[in-house]
């Protein structure tokens, strides 16, 4: 390898760390989610579909989910550094010669580093065919991977994968992080190969048919799998690849919902990461378990199925309308009960058009995109979404970015709501005195609002019977305000509630379930306990 190569990688690698020191207290995911991060790595393999060179287009998009983040993309062609705003999106371009050849290792990687939380995806487009990648953060990475089989069929015509015209078997790529490492690659728990690699630095090797192959690392590593040139139409072929996830002490559940089929004529098949043959989809039996990944293959298309230990409430999509032709949309899973609740930015979903995952509790359906962002949220349930899309009869598709685990009926939660309730009964006056103490006001929103919370209330304290709501009667008119003094139209009194006026001035709210949580009006000077309230911060429902 050269050596002034070398070295100049290793002073930009240095330079865009010394670039993201000033930000030492970089910002933690209170949600521990498993799309947002601070430092991603990820690779590019080589994609000779069509052959032509000037086809080629790979780049990385990349969200804020705050505001003030700084990002910088490191590649040893340099650095590219910007400041983002919550819900931007922008564009950097991959330089085509960090495309991986055939090489056992190298140091083509690219970077990306944050002091705010973001989330990454590649985007990697030659002639019509396209893949998409949803990159997993650097502290989400692990250190044995078990890797799928390869599928049996990768073409619209019936050829194998040693069959297509480059007759490359598929590729796993090691990818390794910040630490020294030593990685083995296994073929049926043998060590076929052992490779030592720096700091990011990767590692590629080739599988076979009918063995089952693991990672094995020392240090933590990104694990991709794919093939450089699957022929899928016309002697035009096309690169498939995509991200695996590691191995999971329990399995995991996997449901495989029908839309995936969508206007597909051919075989589909489930490539299971513990499993060593691809097995058939059928939708009359869409469910499989796994420590590993599991991803949904059809011609064209390997796509790694969201877990239901990985369900949340919140996803975002971007939907670039530079992209076009392409036709994009949203493959949503959630519990058939909950389907009404299912929002794309501030409008539910429709009732109608949901297909039955069979044997699960679980529906789905295909929703078209809107340009740019795409804001899916549920007030109540964990549901798993899907970006998926085509030009012509090439698919593309990766599991929508998570951005949020935490329930509100607002919107996605971005950084959640706090609550405190104090230990030492106190008057409504002092409550306010308290809550504004801890840097929160004491609690204020609209009845429905106020119902949602107090479940949860219940739970932290099952023997507090009651607590001081900022609320509280004009002596004039009668009429009930907010502390900011707007007025309150959805209330949530109990039966007979509030009295008159000379019952009390203050509002407090039930803890009981029994009484549903219902608000009673108060003497300002009865002893209770405060309920302190900091909003959530969401991303808005639609992002410019």
């Amino acid at each position: 390898m050269n050596l002034s190569r070398v070295l100049g990688e290793a002073t930009m690698i240095l330079l865009a760390l010394l670039l993201i020191l000033p930000t030492a207290h970089a910002e933690l995911d209170p949600l521990n989610l498993t799309s947002p991060g601070l430092h991603f790595v990820t690779a590019f393999p080589e994609n000779i579909a069509h052959y032509l060179q000037s086809y080629f287009t790979s780049r990385i998009e990349v969200t804020s989910l705050r505001n003030n983040a700084t990002i910088i993309v490191s590649t040893f062609k340099g650095n590219i550094t910007a400041k983002m705003v919550k819900g931007e999106v922008k564009i950097f371009p991959v330089p085509r010669a960090l495309e991986l050849q055939r090489n056992k290792t190298s140091s083509n990687i690219l970077q990306i580093r944050s002091n705010k939380l973001i989330i990454a995806r590649t985007f990697n487009r030659k002639y019509k065919n396209i893949q998409t990648s949803l990159l997993k953060a650097s502290d989400k990475f692990g250190k044995l991977y078990k890797i799928p089989p390869m599928p049996s069929k990768i073409a619209e015509q019936s050829l194998s994968p040693s069959e297509v015209p480059e007759a490359a078997p598929f590729t796993v790529i090691v990818i390794n992080n910040g630490a020294e490492n030593n990685v083995k690659w296994k073929g049926d728990t043998v060590v076929m190969q052992e490779v030592s690699l720096e700091p990011f630095n990767l590692a590629q090797f080739w599988m076979s048919k009918d063995v089952t192959y693991e990672v094995e690392a020392t240090e933590p590593v990104s694990v991709l799998f794919g093939h450089p040139c699957a022929t899928v139409f016309n002697c035009t072929c096309g690169m498939l690849v995509t991200p695996l996830d590691p191995v999971s002490q329990t399995k995991l559940n996997f449901f495989i919902p029908p839309d995936f089929m969508t206007n597909c004529k051919d075989e589909a098949s489930l490539l299971i990461a513990d499993q060593g043959s691809p097995l058939p989809y059928d939708p009359n039996h869409p469910t499989v378990k796994s420590v590993g990944s599991v991803v949904f293959h059809r011609p064209g298309l390997l796509l790694n199925i969201i877990p239901e230990e990985d369900f949340s409430t919140g996803f975002l999509i971007n939907n670039d309308p530079s992209l076009e032709p392409l036709s994009a949309y949203a493959v949503v899973v959630v519990d058939k009960n909950q389907r009404d609740l299912v929002h794309h930015g501030s409008i539910p979903l429709s009732r109608s058009d949901w297909n039955d995952i069979n044997t699960t509790n679980y529906v789905s359906k295909t929703v078209p995109l809107i340009r740019n962002n795409n804001v899916f949220w549920h007030p109540k349930a964990m549901m798993a979404v899907y970006h998926m899309g085509s030009i012509g009869s090439m698919m593309y598709g990766n599991p929508a970015p998570i951005i949020s685990k935490y329930t509100s009926l607002k919107g996605s939660v971005l950084i959640p709501e706090v609550v405190n309730m104090g230990d030492v009964a106190m008057g409504w006056m002092e409550s306010i005195q308290y809550c504004k103490n801890l840097g929160l006001d004491l609690a204020s929103m609209d009845g429905t609002e106020m119902r949602f919370l107090a479940p949860k209330l219940h739970a932290m304290n099952e023997t507090l019977k009651q607590v001081w709501i900022g609320f509280r009667r004009s002596s004039l008119t009668g009429e009930w305000y907010r502390l900011r003094k707007t007025k309150i139209e959805n209330t949530h009194w109990s039966e007979g509630e509030p009295g008159e006026p000379e019952e009390g001035q203050c509002a407090m709210m039930s803890l009981d379930p029994d009484k549903d949580f219902g608000w009673s009006d108060e003497s300002c000077c009865t002893a209770a306990v405060p309920l302190c309230y900091k909003d959530p911060m969401l991303l808005p429902l639609s992002v410019k």
